[in-house]
């Protein structure tokens, strides 16, 4: 088995175990992953415009209707099926290594694509940028939201957005270490992204949206 076939593999895997047994795993991983370093701070001028935003629900009335949507890991369909109700994406692309929790009235609507892949396959097929925005939720580990942002930042038109759930720097039990706030910020830093929003979340488990340069 190749090393994209074994990580697929793996996620599906981990898509279908119980909640106690991911809980496990993530307490395993825990124990031996030393916590990531201090992230870079974002600079105050890509903070100026940023719009503070109570829910991502809240963020989601303020994009505009219709367009070109990708969503990166759906899970149960939960935050698609909000996505379908508050855009109205023309297309709204989803992908995930299995859809097999997702709710059927997601799967069947019409603006929905499916794509039953890894985020990083689905985005490196092709360098066009062809997304108004698109929504990154899947593997929360370091090294796979770099290589999400990799992926992404190409795909996504000039001045679209590319929005993060999760941007929070957790190392605790039950959890284990989420890498999006490490990643989110050295990209921020380095590309020069303007925050666009943040919006806030239960356990400050927030989301943050980065907006493309124009040029």
């Amino acid at each position: 088995m190749t090393d994209g076939h074994a990580y697929r593999a793996q996620l599906t895997l981990r898509r279908l175990l119980p909640e106690k047994v991911k809980m496990l795993g993530r307490l395993a991983r825990l124990a031996f992953q030393p916590p990531p370093p201090p992230a870079p701070a974002i600079a105050q001028a890509q903070l100026e415009g940023c719009v503070l935003l109570t829910d991502r629900l809240e963020m989601l009335r303020r994009l505009p209707k219709g367009g070109r949507v990708c969503e990166l890991g759906t899970y149960r369909g939960d935050f698609a099926r909000m996505i379908l109700e508050a855009v109205q994406p023309d297309e709204l692309h989803l992908v995930d290594v299995s859809f097999a929790l997702c709710g059927q009235d997601v799967l069947d609507h019409p603006a929905v694509r499916l794509h039953q892949t890894t985020t990083t396959a689905f985005l490196g097929a092709s360098a066009v940028a062809d997304f108004d925005w698109i929504y990154v939720d899947a593997d929360h580990g370091y090294e796979a939201v770099v290589a999400d942002i990799a992926c992404a930042k190409r795909r996504v038109k000039p001045s679209g957005l590319l929005v993060f759930n999760d941007f929070a720097r957790i190392v605790r039990p039950g959890f284990g270490v989420f890498g999006v706030h490490q990643a989110v910020c050295e990209f921020a830093a380095a590309e020069g992204w303007a925050v666009a929003y943040l919006s806030m979340g239960g356990e400050a488990l927030y989301d943050i949206a980065l907006r493309r340069p124009v040029g």
